[in-house]
């Protein structure tokens, strides 16, 4: 089955927002102390749920938030239940919404003035009662066109707000009836842009599809319209929390399906939701599924993986580093799949969300790849050992910082036992694998070879470790929600995807400055410039990571690996040429 992914779909910057307050609470919380969201903190059973298993619990009575640190949910509370938790002595992390902490601005400013509100949305819901705080108690909501007719005649000043959320051709029905009932209304629509954005986009898609998919919790107001935008356009429509609330059966009868998802739907339910729907295929398109999933398949297997690592070697050679030669390149492939294969079962939580299919295909091999990757861990400590004791040692030593990774490590502190694992060091996923590619790849062969000048060892090793860094970074966009939930500490997750996408570019910088430099001040040969290729590549990959929303995708990591991959065969073909 075909699928068309809304690019809009997923989190959007209130939810993102309000779980970094809650993630960094977290981090920053002492030992033992629970966290409490007043109300839940999203519409979303399975955040909630994550956020739960890591001492995050929802309290929705005032007087049992005593002194304790609570964190207002995403939709914002009246004023009156913020002054009663300042009251008890809690401490207060405001997670509103900034669109609707806005709305709450307005509502306050006109109320003052004597103006009576109307609020276009749910009664009931959280966002709406919290915006009834506001009014002053001059405060009436409306969800249908033909309700503004039921409103006072007589109310000189009125202002006509949204709900956040809220269908936009509702609205400007009912601001239109709005205006003919009061000339001099005020009207301001608050209706987010990313609402505006997701149902302009439902509307499109539908135009291409024979069915929708809206992923999203049961009572998300914001999911519930898109559902409804979508039924508005007269084809069939599925509103799912996930993937087990579809059935294959039923969507079997269409070729191409739409899907979007409301603002609080991570990003891993979505994806479990699209692969369960491009596991429905037609008969005629077999064979292309079957290629598509020996692909991926290759890609979880961390084939594309340990080939990039195989032709990082034969790069260091064209570098000018030393002479590399088959057995360098098995250790270099042999010690990556052995480390990502083996760190996969210490570590699932972040891959779990960040790609489920991956941690459905490890958990169905696990013993085969706990098998396989021991043995890959073997073949690189034999190989390095024909090279000379001292590569061993330092192989060696490289496989047990590599397996300590995500292993807890008990310390003495004082008197207390500090437990602590490696990956627990702010950005240490992003450059720990980058300096163990380039030590096993440079560093290790080097050992053995003394071919090239100590400058020429250097600056291999330093253009390797570059390309690696940014190949790392891209990854880590790719997995940013699973790792915030999972706890893995990325410089995405530390610094933010803003900031991350900064840093890329001036590393890509300064990568092309010294692939140039390299040649003119002698510490390489001319094959450095062939690596700048790399760097634009790579700029294409990031610039899809920035503006593609969802971007989980195997074939698109597999395709970060084959720059690397690329650059290596070019430099095979480099050495045969020119090796003397």
């Amino acid at each position: 089955m075909k699928v068309i992914v809304a690019r809009t779909a997923g989190f959007c910057k209130g939810v993102k927002d309000a779980l970094e307050v809650t993630l960094e609470a977290i981090q920053k919380r002492e030992d033992g102390k629970r966290i409490y969201t007043f109300g839940p903190l999203i519409h979303n059973r399975q955040v909630l749920s994550m956020l739960e298993e890591k001492g995050v619990r929802e309290e929705h009575r005032i007087e049992n938030c005593a002194g304790k640190k609570v964190v207002i949910r995403a939709h914002g509370i009246p004023p009156h239940e913020r002054q009663a938790l300042h009251g008890i002595g809690a401490e207060l992390l405001d997670a509103t919404c900034k669109r609707v902490a806005r709305v709450h601005a307005a509502i306050k400013s006109h109320a003052r003035q004597g103006f009576h509100t109307v609020i276009v949305g749910d009664e009931d819901h959280a966002e709406v009662i919290g915006l009834m705080g506001y009014t002053e108690g001059r405060g009436a909501v409306i969800n249908r066109p033909e309700q503004v007719e039921d409103l006072p005649p007589d109310l000189e000043k009125v202002l006509l707000v949204a709900q956040t959320t809220q269908n936009e051709e509702t609205f400007q029905e009912i601001r239109d009836r709005f205006l003919r009932r009061y000339p001099h209304g005020v009207v301001k629509n608050t209706i987010c842009d990313s609402t505006q954005e997701r149902q302009t986009e439902v509307r499109r898609i539908c135009g291409l599809v024979e069915a929708m998919v809206i992923v999203g919790g049961s009572h998300s107001g914001n999911t519930m319209r898109l559902a409804d935008v979508a039924r508005e356009c007269s084809i069939p429509t599925y509103h799912v929390e996930t993937e087990a609330d579809l059935d294959r059966q039923e969507l079997s009868r269409y070729a191409c399906v739409g899907v979007s998802a409301g603002a609080s739907t991570p990003n891993w339910i979505i994806w479990n939701v699209v692969r369960f729907l491009e596991a429905i295929q037609p008969k005629h398109a077999g064979v292309q599924f079957r290629v598509k999933r020996f692909l991926e398949q290759l890609s979880y297997a961390n084939i594309y993986v340990a080939l990039a690592a195989a032709f990082l070697p034969p790069i260091a050679e064209a570098l000018g580093a030393f002479r590399a030669d088959l057995n360098d390149s098995i250790v270099a492939a042999s010690y990556a799949f052995a480390m990502h294969s083996l760190n996969i079962y210490l570590d699932r939580d972040a891959i779990r969300l960040n790609d489920p299919g991956r941690a459905a295909f490890y958990q169905q091999w696990k013993y085969l790849f706990t098998g396989l990757g021991i043995l890959a861990m073997a073949v690189s400590l034999w190989a390095a050992s024909g090279s000379g004791i001292l590569n061993l040692v330092v192989l060696t030593v490289m496989v047990v910082l590599g397996l300590l990774y995500a292993v807890p490590l008990i310390l003495p502190v004082s008197i207390q036992v500090l437990n602590l694992k490696i990956k627990d060091i702010p950005t240490s996923k992003t450059f720990s694998v980058p300096v163990a590619w380039a030590c096993v790849s440079v560093l290790v062969p080097r050992l053995a070879e003394t071919k090239g000048g100590v400058g020429a060892f250097l600056f291999s090793f330093w253009v390797i470790f570059l390309l690696v860094l940014v190949r790392t970074i891209l990854l880590d966009l790719l997995a940013v929600q699973g790792d915030r939930l999972g706890g893995k500490e990325t410089l995405v997750v530390s610094v933010g995807e803003t900031k991350t996408v900064r840093i890329a570019v001036g590393i890509l910088f300064v990568f092309v400055l010294s692939l140039v430099v390299g040649p003119l001040v002698g510490l390489s040969g001319f094959f450095s410039l062939m690596l700048v290729p790399a760097a634009i590549l790579y700029c294409w990959h990031l610039v899809v990571c920035v503006r593609k929303h969802f971007k989980e995708s195997p074939i698109f990591e597999a395709s970060i690996e084959f720059v690397l991959i690329g650059s290596g065969i070019l430099a095979l073909f480099w050495n045969a040429c020119w090796r003397g």
